[in-house]
């Protein structure tokens, strides 16, 4: 196909993951790029950022991302990049407006997931549609060993969020932790958005386990400023919604040993096979990984959808 495809393999990473000490207080180890020129140097499809950089990927091979001038995806995602607008703006459908699509320009990312343009990557992942904003770190962290947390922020519009017939939408921040004597990782996420509201959140439980099919993982989830013991309540954050906002909100995910370990002893009580494999002690977890994981889930018969715009997304080790 002849096209301004970023096949995006071929499209030269950015990196911008480097380790920065400020003062005494804090380390920056990974940061959202604040100059980005060309939407794709940091997209990419099937395939993860390489180690060191922050990327967007879509997840699933069907469908390449190619330039579009598609002024509709403002109104999804809350973010309008100035023109030439095919420069900043990526789609898996050029010439349909409202299509799944990228946008990144300056400091700001843009994500919109729309379930019926994806339909063949849905049927071939559990019925899942995902675009993943993150980063592989430099170099694993540890600060758990030496009595420090993580700080992993950012802030955000959620503009759009459409369901029809069990359509869900929903929108995850992510560490993944890995345990380094028996070389085991589970996913630690806090909930930001579900279209499903709070009656649903609050019924299934603030803090919660479940299994990631995808990557035949565990994974531990607190409720954005609604979790006591899975959050350092130190660091406020914006609360959980269950419906679309056009303002600009800021959240910060900030752990530290008690709270990795209160997430160690939910996961062993949820799932008591796991309990020789997961060390019960902090210390001898690393951060490898984080996201931010904008997510549908659209069974056969289901529409569902989520615009996202995030700026300023980042993880620091704080004392």
């Amino acid at each position: 196909m002849a096209s301004r495809v970023c096949p995006l393999n071929a499209c030269l990473p950015v990196v911008f993951a480097l380790l920065i000490v400020t003062g005494a207080s804090a380390q920056v180890i990974v940061k959202q790029p604040a100059d980005v020129t060309d939407v794709r140097s940091i997209s990419h499809v099937n395939a993860g950022p390489p180690k060191g950089a922050v990327g967007v990927t879509l997840w699933g091979s069907h469908y390449q991302l190619q330039p579009t001038e598609d002024r509709t995806l403002e109104n999804n995602t809350g973010f309008a990049p100035p023109d030439p607008r095919a420069s900043y703006q990526l789609s898996v459908a050029p010439a349909s407006p409202g299509a799944t699509g990228i946008q990144a320009h300056g400091g700001e990312i843009g994500i919109n997931i729309q379930s019926t343009s994806i339909a063949s990557n849905l049927a071939s992942k559990f019925d899942l549609g995902t675009i993943v904003l993150g980063a592989n770190l430099p170099a694993p962290v540890q600060p758990f060993a030496s009595g420090k947390k993580a700080k992993y922020s950012f802030a955000a519009r959620i503009p759009r969020s459409g369901q029809t017939n069990r359509g869900v939408s929903q929108v995850v921040a992510y560490y993944s932790l890995r345990d380094r004597v028996h070389n085991q990782s589970f996913w630690f996420g806090m909930v930001v958005f579900d279209s499903r509201g709070w009656s649903y959140q609050s019924s299934h439980g603030l803090e919660r386990v479940m299994w990631d099919k995808g990557t035949n993982r565990p994974i531990v989830q607190a409720t954005a400023a609604h979790s006591n013991n899975l959050l350092d309540r130190l660091y406020p954050t914006t609360a959980f919604a269950g419906q679309p906002f056009s303002d600009r909100r800021s959240y910060t995910f900030a752990i530290g040993a008690p709270q990795v370990g209160a997430a160690i002893s939910l996961m062993k009580s949820r799932y008591p096979a796991l309990a020789a494999k997961f060390s019960d002690d902090p210390a001898d977890y690393e951060i490898r990984h984080i996201n931010l994981n904008p997510e549908i889930y659209a069974p056969q018969g289901a529409f569902a959808q989520i615009g996202i715009s995030v700026i300023d997304w980042q993880l620091e080790i704080v004392p």
